[in-house]
């Protein structure tokens, strides 16, 4: 069954944090880039060492992002994420492998993008584009320094003799 490429409103992308600096007009900008898509629960949305290429923003449900740390002891560092937060969005900054993988703990619902597409918008309109960006890399900091603060946690209950 073919999924109808659903595109979000403009109000709908503005409730992320990624796109809550932008005007409504902006907003509307961005939201042919966005299709909703359903994710039963246990699919996989990226797979680890897959080569980047979407952003997700989930609409609904919970996504799970499974990150291998090799710390003292190796460990997994694992987060969820719900409606309103994205994942992905290191595809934004440059297409490489993943680092985690990311898979649908609910059914969930998301808006999918091509970091592709959206990286031309922004660079089209560049106000867009450095209100887009500099709230990734709030995101992308505020995620860095929580698994910082998991290793160190980690490392600091090791029980070194």
């Amino acid at each position: 069954s073919h999924m109808s490429s659903l595109h979000p409103t403009a109000a709908q992308l503005q409730r992320f944090a990624l796109f809550s600096d932008l005007t409504l007009d902006e907003c509307e900008t961005l939201t042919s880039c966005f299709q909703l898509n359903d994710y039963s629960a246990g699919s996989m949305l990226i797979q680890q060492d897959d080569l980047s290429t979407h952003l997700y923003l989930i609409v609904e449900g919970i996504v799970e992002v499974r990150l291998p740390l090799v710390g003292a002891q190796t460990t997994t560092r694992v987060a969820k994420f719900g409606p309103g937060e994205c994942v992905g969005e290191l595809a934004l900054a440059r297409v490489a492998r993943r680092a985690a993988s990311a898979v649908a703990e609910l059914k969930s619902q998301c808006l999918t993008a091509s970091a592709v597409e959206l990286t031309e918008v922004c660079a089209k309109h560049p106000r867009i584009g450095f209100a887009v960006y500099k709230k990734l890399s709030e995101i992308i900091t505020d995620r860095l320094v929580a698994t910082n603060m998991q290793l160190r946690n980690s490392e600091s209950h090791a029980g070194r003799a």
